[in-house]
């Protein structure tokens, strides 16, 4: 799936808290770790150079500096140049807009690198990422868009030796009257996940475990990972491209805020 974690730093404390978890995987696929500062400036470089290649010794990393006054561009191209690469970055999530849930830089990288990118965003001061991944939770809605994540992230759960879980979030349904329509309903999509883990099986080579649940889908699927530890998300996003303030789907959107586990995030092109 890829041969090299390009871990995108801006300078700041925040944006490291991603080194864990990009060492951590890069240990376990054997895949190399970059870490990518873009400046704008040789007096900027001059600044960050010697704290950087400090903390790529730190990570056993190697280190790019970018020079641009545009630093999503200058990763995104970087990305375009390393078809084998993925971008791993911390979030902000701060509110509803996407541009103050993941800032401009990741959400531009989001929709202009074509492939998944690995973010994260701690929901406590005292929370951190982990260092190594044992199972990643494929979030699914039925829909071809969300389906274009499965390749990804089968790759990516074999890669990393990591436990695949299938899950569906039933929205509340006012209609439902009886237990047994209530079943019925779980049944129907117990079908649908378990013909998606019969297709990795027979594509990918890998097992996959699922399970349906219940609720609002974004609470569901927060509710559903918290507390769960060395575990990944992995979601499609809708964020649209073309807009000033463009806004995540709302699912993927409260994901970042509140479900404190790294999320593999993936705006698949129309």
């Amino acid at each position: 799936m890829f041969d090299e974690i390009l871990a995108c730093l801006d300078g700041s404390p925040l944006a490291q808290e991603i080194l864990p978890l990009a060492q951590g995987i890069t240990a376990a696929t054997s895949t190399s770790l970059t870490l990518i500062r873009v400046v704008a400036d040789a007096d900027e470089l001059a600044a960050e150079e010697s704290e950087l290649r400090h903390c790529a010794r730190r990570y056993r990393a190697e280190v790019r500096f970018l020079l641009s006054a545009d630093p999503a561009a200058a990763i995104v191209g970087e990305l375009q140049a390393k078809p084998n690469a993925i971008a791993a970055m911390t979030t902000h999530g701060r509110s509803a807009w996407t541009e103050a849930i993941l800032g401009s830089v990741a959400l531009r990288v989001i929709q202009g690198s074509s492939r998944p990118v690995i973010l994260y965003r701690a929901v406590s001061g005292d929370s951190e990422a982990p260092k190594r991944i044992k199972t990643l939770v494929l979030a699914l809605d039925g829909s071809e868009f969300a389906e274009r994540m499965i390749p990804f992230a089968a790759e990516m759960a074999k890669a990393i030796s990591a436990r695949l879980t299938l899950v569906q979030a039933l929205a509340p349904q006012p209609d439902i009257a009886t237990l047994g329509e209530t079943a019925k309903s779980d049944m129907l999509e117990s079908s649908y996940l378990h013909g998606i883990a019969g297709k990795i099986k027979r594509e990918h080579g890998i097992d996959a475990e699922w399970e349906v649940l219940h609720g609002d889908p974004a609470d569901a699927l927060c509710r559903y990972v918290k507390g769960m530890p060395e575990t990944m998300l992995a979601i499609t996003s809708h964020a649209r491209a073309g807009l000033r303030r463009a806004l995540l789907g709302g699912v993927a959107a409260t994901c970042v805020r509140r479900a404190g586990v790294p999320i593999l995030m993936y705006w698949p092109r129309p």
